[in-house]
């Protein structure tokens, strides 16, 4: 695999991003990829994995870091969903128009929370000609209230209530873990304790606490009608603890165009994500066949 630096701007704020290239050049007739992270994570980790995985099959791939997370610009911490939607969409517009590596059509490829926002970050783009939603959520308030108890989403929206009152008071932002706000199930923090925090770079320590609204508003599938004729491959860990099975289900069952669900046996949410790992291999596979057949 072959890797070439580039950086680019969303919202004028630089981003740093790379083309990976098959060693064996660019076939010009297939689709230029586009892998997107999960929440607080960098493209050396899953955007990288999966890059190696389909420039193997053939496929060109553009991963970037989002605002916020160096080496791209943006203010640390500072982490809203509506703002990473508009880094992929982007990303996206800025990996086409290369002169030399781009491509006339764009596959967007979400990985975790960007399995939801590719939705939104696909519309208006005309050289999107398909998505990947892997891991994904669908209407994140929907999983608040699955992943956390009664008595803990009390808790959580008490919080959130006195953060916003704390809010007005103070130029500064305000600060908190983010997996208070997103919470982890028991097997996904052992994964981020242990891989995500040994990453030269990670910045996950703390996020404004304005994410929490960013979050619960995000609900992409109540705002599909822009991919009715997109199609869309759709692959959940069916032993997904942190994103439960219904959020694919739901998507499926919403998606108005073209679809395929895509069930990864005896995979959690990330633990599997390892390229040696045959859970990852018969992802990576589905991924790559699917996108032969575009």
């Amino acid at each position: 695999m072959i890797e070439i630096e580039r950086s680019f701007h969303s919202d004028g704020i630089p981003l740093s991003g790379a083309f990976y290239l098959p060693d064996s050049g660019i076939d010009r007739r297939a689709p230029l990829v586009v892998p997107c992270s999960g929440f607080t994570g960098l493209r050396t980790i899953h955007p990288e994995r999966f890059a190696r995985s389909l420039t193997a099959r053939g496929y060109a791939c553009f991963a970037f870091d989002y605002r916020g997370f160096p080496p791209s610009g943006g203010e640390p911490g500072r982490v809203l969903v509506e703002e990473q939607v508009r880094d992929v969409r982007n990303a996206a517009a800025f990996a086409v128009s290369d002169p030399e590596h781009g491509a006339d059509r764009v596959v967007l490829l979400g990985w975790g929370m960007a399995g939801g926002m590719v939705l939104p970050a696909a519309r208006n783009l005309a050289s999107v000609c398909g998505l990947v939603c892997v891991n994904g959520f669908y209407d994140a308030l929907r999983v608040q209230r699955a992943v956390r108890s009664a008595e803990d989403c009390e808790r959580f929206f008490a919080w959130l209530q006195e953060e916003r009152r704390e809010a007005t008071h103070s130029s500064e932002p305000r600060r908190t873990d983010p997996f208070w706000i997103y919470p982890l199930d028991p097997v996904s923090k052992g994964y981020v304790d242990s891989v995500l925090r040994a990453v030269p770079g990670y910045e996950g320590d703390t996020v404004h606490t304005a994410f929490a609204d960013s979050l619960l508003d995000f609900s992409p599938e109540r705002d599909l009608g822009h991919l009715s004729e997109l199609p869309v491959l759709i692959a959940h860990g069916d032993q997904n603890a942190l994103h439960p099975t219904g959020e694919a289900r739901s998507l499926f069952e919403r998606y108005p165009g073209p679809k395929e669900l895509f069930w990864i046996e005896g995979g959690g949410h990330t633990e599997w994500m390892d390229d040696d790992d045959s859970r990852y291999k018969r992802l990576a596979g589905r991924i790559a066949d699917w996108l032969d057949a575009l």
